[in-house]
């Protein structure tokens, strides 16, 4: 396994992961998924890290740029959020995951928010991750903000019927003590 920056020729290959494991959060395009997952993973193409085997991408994990917007009303100042995190299902439970995330937020100057999800009805996908590398859940958004939101048809899981998927707002507080 490798672990580097994302390039520009890696845009498709984690669009296509990111697509098949979670959808897309860009609601607001009437593109294709992958076509929108694209366009939204290429504005920030270069706050990304992949994991390759063998030179085919089985992970990726991006950070944003200083949010100018709290769209969650934290209060937050020096917000980064986490973009697309995702792993290919056939290498979780290797460790993958902790790294990437760790890549884009360890040492870190800014609070990094994180949306985190999770259709089981009993916690986020990515919570153990999540607390091993420092987060602590900060907002319920609850088992139905993506229902009432309209994100459903743009999810994987889309044509499973689901009746709630719990969505939690997570944060890694910045090593300075500007946290709020």
């Amino acid at each position: 396994m490798k672990y580097r920056k994302a390039k520009y020729d890696d845009i498709k290959y984690i669009a296509y992961l990111v697509t098949e494991l979670l959808g897309s959060c860009n609601i607001e395009s009437e593109k294709s998924i992958l076509e929108s997952n694209i366009e939204e993973i290429s504005e920030n193409f270069n706050n990304y890290f992949v994991c390759t085997i063998d030179d085919k991408i089985i992970g990726a994990c991006g950070i944003s740029a200083i949010l100018e917007q709290d769209k969650y009303n934290l209060n937050l100042k020096n917000v980064r959020e986490i973009l697309y995190f995702v792993v290919d299902k056939n290498y979780q439970g290797r460790g993958i995951g902790t790294t990437l995330l760790k890549l884009c937020s360890d040492n870190n100057k800014c609070n990094i928010i994180y949306e985190a999800w999770g259709d089981n009805g009993k916690f986020a996908n990515s919570k153990f991750i999540l607390e091993k590398c420092g987060y602590k859940m900060i907002k319920d958004l609850g088992n139905d903000y993506y229902k009432k939101n309209n994100y459903c048809y743009k999810c994987v899981n889309r044509h499973k019927n689901c009746h709630e998927c719990i969505a939690q707002i997570w944060l890694k507080p910045s090593m300075t003590k500007n946290i709020v």
